[in-house]
């Protein structure tokens, strides 16, 4: 008859090799709760349930949730973009992009090697190797929920983001841009505000500067006659058109203008009213008031 020693040596023994076996079970891990959340469905050289590949992954609710369906060191982890956009929280979140191993909404981020031209130009995110511009939040300078005043969308209407840069695509967009409040640029077309005949004629660009008629979508200066009647021409002696903008041609435009009465450029060179002597003058002398007219346009436009 066996001794008790003996009997507890092979009861052990039987034990132990259920326990090794156990351990060895290569389908132990499938039934666990954390290869249905976690996807380490397969057992390591340790013996240790983990995520050994992208097939373990993929089953489980940390890849249909939050897009972690890629292995990396035995856990589940967000590698590319494909797993942020197959993800839950891609369709209801639209964290839709990869970015340092999280699932995030590429059209909220302004990143680093973006960050020169996004407050102007609202290329803020890189896509495809390229900065690019990818919502409205771009387009409005990328920084606040308050747009930028050098955004595309406050300066130039362009507050939509199409194919990677901003473009004006509503006539809304454009009236509340500076470029209509300066330049009567109004009206959405092909992806810019563009300004009418009309327009152009009845805007500040025409009364200040002279640029009252369209050419291509602008206010341009198209006649002397209409630089004539401008404010530039009677402050600054600017009453001749050239290149589609008013410039001083002649001696005979800089005597018309404040600058020949008040501080005395009244001879032309080198495109500019100077003085006899060559320069440009004195400036006028501080609080000394212009008896006809103001001799800078922010003094007439509060620009």
């Amino acid at each position: 008859m066996p001794s008790l020693r003996a009997f507890s040596l092979s009861l052990a023994a039987c034990l132990l090799a259920l326990t090794f076996a156990a351990c060895n079970d290569p389908e132990r891990c499938k039934s666990t709760s954390d290869c249905k959340k976690l996807g380490k469905c397969s057992e390591n050289a340790r013996g240790i349930c983990a995520a050994a590949s992208d097939g373990d992954c993929k089953e489980s609710e940390e890849c249909r949730v939050h897009g972690k369906c890629s292995a990396k060191e035995n856990a589940c982890v967000v590698a590319k973009e494909a797993d942020c956009r197959g993800s839950e929280d891609c369709k209801s979140r639209e964290l839709c992009s990869v970015r340092d191993g999280q699932c995030v909404n590429a059209a909220n981020l302004v990143e680093s090697e973006c960050a020169k031209n996004c407050s102007t130009e609202g290329t803020c995110a890189m896509r495809n190797g390229r900065c690019s511009a990818l919502s409205r939040f771009h387009c409005a300078g990328g920084s606040s929920d308050k747009p930028e005043k050098d955004s595309p969308c406050v300066a130039r209407g362009e507050c939509a983001a199409k194919d990677g840069r901003c473009v004006a695509d509503s006539d809304k967009d454009c009236a509340a841009s500076v470029a209509c409040k300066n330049e009567a640029r109004c009206t959405a077309k092909a992806g810019r505000c563009v300004a009418s005949a009309e327009a152009c004629k009845s805007s500040p660009a025409c009364e200040r500067d002279g640029k009252c008629t369209e050419k291509d979508g602008n206010c341009v200066a198209n006649s002397s006659a209409d630089c004539r009647t401008s404010a530039r021409c009677k402050l600054e002696g600017n009453c001749s058109a050239k290149d589609g903008a008013c410039v001083a041609a002649s001696s005979a435009d800089c005597q018309k203008s404040s600058v020949c009465a008040q501080v005395k450029r009244c001879l032309f060179k080198d495109g500019a009213c100077v003085s006899a002597g060559g320069g440009k003058g004195p400036a006028p002398e501080a609080g000394a008031p212009d008896k006809t007219r103001k001799t800078t346009i922010d003094g007439v436009f509060g620009l």
